[in-house]
């Protein structure tokens, strides 16, 4: 933290100065300005977009204005049960005043519920943006009794048609709507600090450019949306519950924030959880920019076995659900077994390739690098050995246990069994409204069970190694709904937000459904907009 006593120098003044390009530091601009603020962003990065422009920007909004026009409703009791049980589902007690959640919690899903439309709404009436509708897609939990509106509550940027490009589309959007309000944006520069006068009240910034820094004077306040922690495998390791090999969050979120918060004073919470999805490991070892978790696993003929050759999962199951399984420790063994997993199909299953969501699977014509390929099972056992040899810094001293095949020869048996009876009495596989919804996108076979068919008796068969990765972390000061930072006793920071992932997330341990990130974020960007503004 600087104090604004030292030299009262300045290089610049602005009402506004917001830190990040993302779908929350650009809604934030956006709002700000329209709300006759001077504002200006910077970013870190070369290029802008963050996280956001790797996403398919699909937005989780309850209520939205698509989804009553329709005819559906989305009432709020059941909307706030749905996302606490979800939440805190230890904590949740559906009787209690705020749903057994922390009153902060609580606030934050309440005010999500109550504004999220309306933010959408606004970004629409500002000419920024238009809504395509997915008006059938379910939400994760849409077969639990707390989720009265289980489909409709998704949308994304009309123009992508909500196909994986929608991130690049949502920030040009937010880009444009920003010059032609006005707003510069600035790449290649990096907040490093705050400026507090002697009562606390964040005043201005420090920002470094080019090896050189200046000093920013800020009239109403400084807006954090710069990510979380995820590419700073220090941070990752002192705050997580977990061992995450890394992620697919932008490779500049490495937590500029947590530090210059909490020098500021700032009340620095859930810094253990994070927003999961398994990873291709090799794809992550050579492309750890461009990487994408595996967001949807396709395929019929295809099986995810953990490294003693069993299935331990539904390979449909969400995500961020599924990445849970990576972390289930053997006590008896004193091992992860499921750490890393190993998907493997047949050459039936190689339909069902794609460039999109991270799958696992390739495209037709892509160098597929991270599969492994084998004419039979105890080959391709030698090929998945291989593969983790060179996986050691991801993976540490996993190995395949020295029965892998044989043990995967049952497992494909038992699996074939069920296949041809269209019933995973295992895992359920295909049984949810999300687990059908998800395999739509690459498409589903056929017979009983439309995500189910037995392996090939003979190869080729094809491999490729899981590990457990972050969308992102979900930690960081805690804030009010307006995105103002608090202090530990409650009260806010005058002139300091944050918004993202940079900020603590209320959600708790929950991922709603699809585009429950970015439909969060695009809600807290409006209502620390306005604050800021109105400052």
């Amino acid at each position: 933290m600087t104090n604004d006593r030292m030299d009262g120098q300045w290089d610049q003044e602005v009402d506004v100065l917001v830190a990040g390009s993302g779908i929350g530091g650009l809604g934030a601009a956006v709002v700000a300005a329209a709300n006759g603020a001077e504002v200006a962003v910077v970013e870190k990065a070369a290029t802008i977009g963050g996280t956001t422009a790797k996403s398919a920007a699909y937005m989780w909004i309850p209520n939205n204005k698509y989804l009553r026009e329709s005819g559906r409703t989305d009432p709020r009791p059941d909307a706030l049960r749905y996302m606490a049980k979800l939440s805190r589902p230890r904590l949740y007690d559906p009787a209690h005043p705020t749903l057994g959640l922390p009153e902060w919690e609580y606030a934050g899903i309440a005010a999500f519920y109550d504004h999220a439309s309306e933010a959408a709404e606004t970004y629409e009436r500002l000419g920024v943006l238009e809504f395509g509708h997915a008006a059938d897609f379910p939400d994760y939990y849409a077969h639990i009794p707390e989720d009265a509106a289980p489909t409709g509550r998704i949308l994304f940027p009309a123009e992508s048609q909500g196909a994986p490009i929608g991130g690049r589309i949502l920030v040009g959007k937010f880009a444009d709507a920003c010059r032609r309000a006005g707003v510069p944006i600035t790449v290649e520069a990096r907040v490093v600090d705050v400026v507090q006068d002697a009562d606390g009240t964040v005043v201005g910034a420090v920002v470094e450019q080019g090896g050189a820094r200046r000093r920013i004077r800020t009239r109403r306040g400084v807006v954090f949306a710069t990510g979380g922690f995820t590419q700073d495998p220090e941070l990752r390791l002192r705050y997580l519950d977990q061992s995450y090999v890394g992620g697919c969050a932008a490779r500049t979120n490495t937590g500029d924030l947590l530090a210059i918060a909490r020098d500021a004073g700032a009340d620095l919470v859930n810094l253990n959880l994070g927003m999961r999805a398994p990873m291709v490991l090799e794809r992550l070892q050579q492309d750890p920019a461009g990487v994408r978790g595996s967001f949807m696993i396709p395929g019929d003929s295809m099986i995810i076995v953990n490294r003693f050759g069993r299935r331990v999962v539904s390979e449909k199951l969400p995500y961020h659900d599924f990445a849970r399984v990576f972390f289930e420790w053997d006590g008896q063994r004193g091992t992860y077994p499921n750490n890393p997993l190993i998907a493997i199909w047949d050459d039936a299953a190689m339909r069902f390739g794609g460039d999109g969501f991270g799958n696992p699977i390739p495209a037709p014509g892509v160098d597929p690098y991270w599969v492994v390929s084998a004419d039979s099972l105890p080959d391709l056992e030698k090929g998945i050995a291989a593969r983790l040899e060179g996986l050691r810094s991801m993976t540490g001293q996993a190995e395949l246990d020295p029965r892998f095949t044989e043990t995967l020869e049952a497992t494909i048996g038992r699996w074939n069994e069920m296949a041809r009876e269209g019933v995973d009495h295992d895992f359920g596989r295909g049984s949810t409204p999300i687990e059908q919804g998800l395999s739509a996108f690459f498409g589903v076979g056929e017979g009983p069970n439309p995500m189910m068919a037995p392996l090939a008796p003979d190869g080729p068969y094809h491999a490729t190694i899981l590990g457990p990765a972050l969308i992102d972390t979900a930690g960081g000061p805690r804030c009010d709904p307006d995105g103002r930072v608090l202090r530990p006793d409650g009260s806010p920071i005058p002139g300091l937000l944050a918004v993202g992932n940079c900020a603590a997330a209320p959600s708790g341990e929950a991922y709603w459904a699809g585009g429950h990130t970015i439909g969060f974020i695009q809600c807290a960007a409006y209502l620390a907009g306005h604050a800021v503004a109105a400052a």
